[in-house]
């Protein structure tokens, strides 16, 4: 029922492999959201977004003893620091990814829609600082009991920022936990709600699109580290090292409120 931990960890140890020409930039791309770039005269490395959506990017290694994070807002490339070569980059970085804006500051006197309808027929199963899953960063989250295809609506408006349908895989355990498809949407206020465990080629919106409160976004389904079907929801922000907290959010049906 945990949601997939949006903060990736990735090793590049495939671009050992790579042949490097003395004096020129050598860039290596990450799931289509940005790309770092080495410059081989001046060993600075950078940084670009290759999509037009936020993401807030952690170099953990590779750079400095110390973490060092950027918000990729814009499409410029960022200098991110200097390495002490090339090979060395390659072969020690560590990078950390989660979308979204660093350091949102939720708007608390914004009300959710229930994210499926009619609020009435379903079932909170594991609500804020359920012992199963939601502990540490995904706190407060609800999971709620849903047949496999059921509508999932946008509990709140804003710009879809990052999609998964292609799975068909689930399972009890969180060596399941990448296989979850879902939906994430930026909201006004620069937080981040997600939608999980959505079944196959259950995504009904795309990538860019801005949605309305209410609006079909996909069906629910049972993929990625769940027990049985049901819709993950739950609101993120990015903290300053770049890791995804879930924040307390409040339904506008009252009964399905939970205690922070």
């Amino acid at each position: 029922m945990k949601t997939v931990n949006r903060l990736v960890i990735a090793l590049l140890s495939a671009l050992c492999s790579l042949s490097f020409t003395a004096h020129a930039a050598t860039p290596a791309c990450f799931a289509n959201w940005f790309c770092f770039t080495v410059d081989e005269d001046s060993a600075e490395v950078s940084v670009q977004r290759t999509r037009p959506h936020p993401v807030v990017v952690t170099l953990t290694r590779g750079v400095t003893a110390s973490p060092v994070t950027v918000a990729l807002t814009q499409d410029e490339p960022v200098i991110i620091g200097t390495t002490s070569g090339v090979g060395h980059f390659w072969h020690s970085m560590r990078v950390l990814w989660t979308p979204g804006t660093l350091n949102a500051q939720h708007d608390d006197t914004v009300r959710y829609q229930f994210p499926l309808k009619p609020a009435e027929d379903f079932t909170i199963v594991q609500g804020f600082g359920g012992a199963f899953s939601h502990t540490g960063a995904s706190r407060y989250a609800v999971d709620i009991a849903a047949p496999v295809g059921t509508p999932v609506h946008a509990a709140r408006g804003g710009q879809v920022i990052d999609i998964k349908a292609s799975s068909e895989t689930g399972g009890p355990d969180e060596s399941f936990a990448d296989d979850a498809n879902f939906i994430a949407i930026l909201h006004a206020d620069n937080t981040v709600g997600e939608y999980y465990h959505l079944k196959k080629h259950g995504v009904a919106t795309s990538l860019g699109k801005t949605v309305k409160a209410g609006d079909v976004i996909g069906y629910s389904g049972n993929t990625g580290f769940s027990t049985t079907p049901h819709l993950h929801f739950a609101v993120y922000h990015i903290t300053a090292k770049g890791r995804h907290q879930t924040i307390p959010f409040t339904f506008a049906s009252s009964d399905k409120n939970l205690p922070n």
